[in-house]
Parts: C-alpha cells; sequence; structure tokens
C-alpha cells in the first residue's frame, strides 16, 4: 500500500497534448469572369494613362522640336561669324600703312 502511495506521489501528471493549430484557409480565388473583369480593367486604364501622357507630353515635344531648329539657326549663324572673321584676320594683315596727312598739304 505505501508502494503504491509513492507511485502516486512520484508520478508526475503527463501534460496535455497542444491542440492542433487551425489549418490556414485556402486563400480565395477568382472566378475565371472576375479575373477577365480584373484584366479588362487594368488595360482600359493603360489605355487611359498612356493617352493622358502623351497629350501631356505633346507640348513639350513640340518645343523641344522648336529649339532643335533654333540651335539649328544658331550653329550656322556661327560657322557663318567664324567665316567672316577667319577673312577678316586675313585681310587685316594684308593692310598698308598708309602715310599721315600733314596740315600743310590740305591746301
Amino acid at each position: 500500500m505505501m508502494a503504491e502511495a509513492r507511485e502516486e506521489l512520484v508520478r508526475r501528471p503527463e501534460p496535455e497534448p497542444d491542440p492542433e493549430p487551425e489549418p490556414d484557409p485556402e486563400p480565395e480565388t477568382f472566378t475565371e469572369a472576375q479575373a477577365d473583369a480584373i484584366a479588362y480593367v487594368i488595360v482600359e486604364l493603360r489605355k487611359q494613362w498612356r493617352e493622358e501622357r502623351d497629350e501631356a507630353i505633346a507640348p513639350l515635344k513640340a518645343e523641344i522640336a522648336e529649339l532643335k531648329e533654333r540651335l539649328d539657326v544658331v550653329a550656322e549663324l556661327k560657322g557663318k561669324v567664324d567665316a567672316l572673321l577667319t577673312l577678316l584676320q586675313g585681310a587685316k594683315a594684308e593692310v598698308i600703312a598708309l602715310p599721315r596727312k600733314r596740315p600743310s598739304d590740305a591746301a
């Protein structure tokens, strides 16, 4: 009897097992019709955004084209100025020093 009492004292109660975690619910998937509708909306929004972007960029493209034309004109003028300066520098070397007029020569 004492041996039985000792066994009861020595035995520890077994811990209760942890309850199993609930499985994650499966993610809800779209039906094919829903997926098609979402895809259609995305395509249409992209078209709209592209059109809005192109409308906003059009004036900038026109301005860039105008500035390029102006730059070409400036480059052409610079080339002409450089050519004139070259001609003038060559002519400058050919200048002949003339004698000064004396006041007595004026009469």
